[in-house]
């Protein structure tokens, strides 16, 4: 698997095999379209019939990333507050340094509102310590608003299967995140093939479990404060919505 992965990410962008990729999707029974620039691919499907996801393949919507992405969404009804910000080491360092060098330039300590949310997640949220799988630290960087609800999220297979994707997805822009409830993934990548789609399937399906296991137990307490409901101690995308009706957000545009 992580050659595999690291041989397509690191491809220059050869032509698609689009036959294959069609089966995968009437075999996974999604929905496939291919769609104009700066679009070429989208599919629509569920895991269950009432957990639909949507994954796009094409123009990047993100400056961080150059060329084409492949990105996912869910909604998950997780609490809508609730924002956890994961993403590989080297993105991390590269939005950091973006960050510091365009408030430093405009003499200001206000967060710019027109950057986008993983850039301003990094300097208004603390860190959340990536203590196990070992090795987790070296390949990736979190932040969020409830770091105790994250790092119960990456425990257990999550983390490990983060750890195993990170490996043959060295250096590639990655960001795994919830936002309004919803569960976002963004990666870099010039190619699209079944195999990429199947991994990042199965790690997103993961991450959903997960989020509903650990994310969806958690509440905002009225000092703001996080606390578990249990018994025991993540440019506006007005064009990929899932076929629901999310709220808008404080500008009127949906997401």
């Amino acid at each position: 698997m992580l050659n595999a992965l690291k041989r397509l990410l690191g491809g220059s962008g050869s032509s698609i095999d689009w036959p294959a990729i069609e089966a995968w999707a009437r075999n996974l029974d999604c929905q496939m379209r291919r769609e104009r620039d700066p679009f070429k691919v989208v599919f629509d499907g569920h895991f269950e019939p009432a957990e639909r996801w949507r994954l796009e393949y094409g123009a990047t919507q993100r400056n961080y990333i150059e060329g084409n992405e492949l990105r996912m969404r869910m909604e998950l009804q997780l609490p809508p507050s609730l924002n956890v910000l994961l993403l590989s080491r080297t993105l991390k360092e590269k939005l950091e340094a973006q960050a510091y060098e365009r408030f430093t330039k405009a003499m200001t300590t206000q967060i710019d509102i027109n950057s986008p949310e993983e850039m301003r997640w990094l300097a208004m949220y603390p860190k959340v310590a990536l203590r196990e799988p070992q090795g987790m630290r070296s390949r990736y960087g979190m932040v969020a608003n409830a770091p105790n609800a994250a790092a119960s999220w990456l425990e257990g297979r999550l983390g490990t299967r983060l750890l195993e994707f990170g490996a043959g997805t060295e250096g590639v822009p990655f960001v795994l995140m919830t936002l309004r409830g919803r569960l976002y993934l963004r990666l870099g990548t010039p190619m699209l093939s079944v195999h990429l789609l199947e991994e990042v399937l199965s790690l997103f399906r993961l991450a959903a479990t997960r989020a509903r296991e650990t994310l969806a137990q958690w509440a905002e307490d009225d000092d703001g404060s996080w606390v578990s409901t249990t018994s025991h101690a993540w440019a506006a995308d007005s064009h990929i919505e899932l076929p629901v009706d999310p709220a808008p957000d404080e500008g009127g545009k949906r997401r």
